[in-house]
């Protein structure tokens, strides 16, 4: 895994939060679990198993109990749709990622966001 880019053929993986209940209505994932003014918060798979980044979700989230699900996309789509991912891994966590509108604007568009989510699929809890 590079640390100062994500591959096209790398998922990305974000966590559908039981906080949020606008990000997911009647089984299917909307725009606005795709738009944050910080950017969208996701983790990038660096080689490790699926089940190994859902574990990891829901033990960041267990004292909260706000975990609800996942959702993940690739990267090359996230670009296809014309937004920017970008890799800002941190201590805690290297795996750590943001899509951003570009690569000079945080905020993803209402389009774009409503895209994403066409394009990403749920990933089960464990």
């Amino acid at each position: 895994m590079k640390l100062d880019r994500i591959e096209d053929n790398e998922m990305l993986y974000r966590v559908v939060r039981k906080s949020y209940p606008d990000s997911f209505i009647d089984g299917k994932p909307t725009a606005a679990l795709f738009i944050d003014g910080k950017g969208v918060s996701v983790d990038r798979d660096g080689g490790r198993a699926e089940a190994q980044i859902v574990e990891s979700f829901m033990n960041r989230f267990a004292k909260s109990d706000d975990y609800g699900h996942a959702v993940k996309i690739q990267t090359g789509i996230c670009r296809k749709i014309g937004t920017f991912p970008t890799p800002v891994g941190n201590k805690k966590n290297k795996y750590h990622a943001e899509i951003h509108e570009s690569e000079n604007e945080i905020q993803i568009s209402f389009i774009k966001a409503l895209r994403l989510a066409n394009e990403c699929q749920i990933v089960s809890p464990l």
